[in-house]
């Protein structure tokens, strides 16, 4: 889903972090870009996976079959 928000709790459970500082240092770290609203910082899935590296595909007929492998 596009805009997917990943909440101060959703981060808080994925990463282990309960302290904000911990958590801003954990996802600076990994390049994950966020901002800050009343109930804590926040990010969206889209944000994550372009942190770790991961994107959607631009068109997936494009994909051979020996690349999916």
């Amino acid at each position: 889903m596009i805009g997917q928000l990943v909440t101060f709790e959703d981060l808080k459970a994925a990463t282990g972090y309960t302290r904000l500082s911990d958590l801003e240092r954990c996802l600076k770290k990994a390049g994950i870009r966020y901002s800050y609203g009343k109930d804590g910082i926040w990010t969206t899935i889209e944000a994550v996976n372009a942190g770790l590296g991961l994107r959607p595909p631009e068109n997936d007929a494009a994909y051979q079959p020996d690349q999916v492998l």
